[in-house]
């Protein structure tokens, strides 16, 4: 008789601990079910969106990216149907606010109980780059990575320079570089914000090259020539960026009223190329000449 009440008090004790671990792996069960998918979640979609600004202040540009990772999976796909309109979207400087507005799928967010917060946000404008109020006041080692820029566009550009624009030599023959000196440099301060700051390197670039011979057509004869060649420098300002875009380059036509390789006569050359959009300092090819 007491053999089989032991028993009987195993079986329960048994039944017991089944019963109590069954109720705990349902409760386990739901308490997950009510984490990942019953429990409404407050998700701020403006507070990680990615702000990219283009520009330099009074006229930069912005626009804002959804770059939004390391959520779960069923929030990630929620966050990955959010958009963003940004307000202004240009003219911009710093200090200014902008209005960012998220718009999302409404239906994923019913599905996985999700609560979107902060769905507009303003952000003021900060840390764009500012034109230099004096030409004295770019860093040298800015200057050092304009003029590196402008050997590597040369560099770049050498055939295409050496065939096109020598003009007096023989098409059928390809001109050989023989130097190329940096000889001038100038800054142009913009009069307004439609045009951006400029630097302007300029280069004599000598080539020698076939011509025809004096006494008839069919001879040839060797001849150097020097060409002045100018490379400019777009949105010069203190972000010291010195962009591929921003860099282009042209040959000098001078039409015979201008000696480059006379200071004075290539200063008027420039004045009468850019002084009405433009005040034009001088510069030395070490460090500023003018004063702004």
């Amino acid at each position: 008789m007491k053999k089989r009440i032991a028993i009987n008090k195993e079986k329960w004790k048994g039944k017991y601990i089944t019963i109590v671990a069954m109720l705990l792996i349902i409760s386990s069960l739901y308490a997950t079910s009510y984490l990942l998918f019953l429990r409404v979640i407050d998700v701020d979609v403006t507070k990680d969106a990615s702000i990219i600004y283009h520009g330099e202040t009074g006229s930069a540009t912005v626009k804002v990216n959804n770059d939004m990772r390391a959520y779960n999976q069923r929030i990630q796909e929620f966050m990955d149907s959010i958009t963003y309109t940004v307000t202004p979207i240009d003219k911009l400087s710093n200090e200014d606010v902008i209005t960012i507005r998220a718009s999302y799928d409404e239906e994923l967010a019913h599905r996985y109980n999700i609560h979107p917060v902060n769905i507009e946000r303003k952000v003021t404008v900060s840390g764009l780059p500012v034109r230099y109020e004096h030409v004295e006041d770019i860093e040298e080692d800015y200057l050092e990575a304009i003029e590196k820029s402008g050997e590597e566009y040369l560099e770049k550009h050498q055939e295409m320079i050496l065939l096109e624009d020598f003009t007096t030599f023989l098409r059928d023959e390809e001109p050989e570089l023989k130097e190329q000196k940096l000889s001038y440099r100038v800054f142009l301060d913009a009069f307004g914000a439609e045009n951006k700051d400029k630097i302007v390197d300029v280069y004599a670039i000598q080539a020698s090259g076939f011509v025809k011979g004096e006494e008839s057509d069919e001879t040839k004869e060797i001849r150097d020539e020097t060409i002045y060649y100018m490379v400019t420098y777009n949105e010069i300002n203190t972000s010291k960026q010195v962009l591929e875009e921003n860099i282009f380059g042209e040959k000098m036509l001078a039409l015979g009223a201008y000696d480059f390789s006379q200071p004075e006569s290539f200063m008027q050359y420039m004045q009468t190329k850019y002084g009405k959009q433009y005040q034009i300092f001088e510069m030395s090819l070490t460090q500023e000449k003018g004063e702004k």
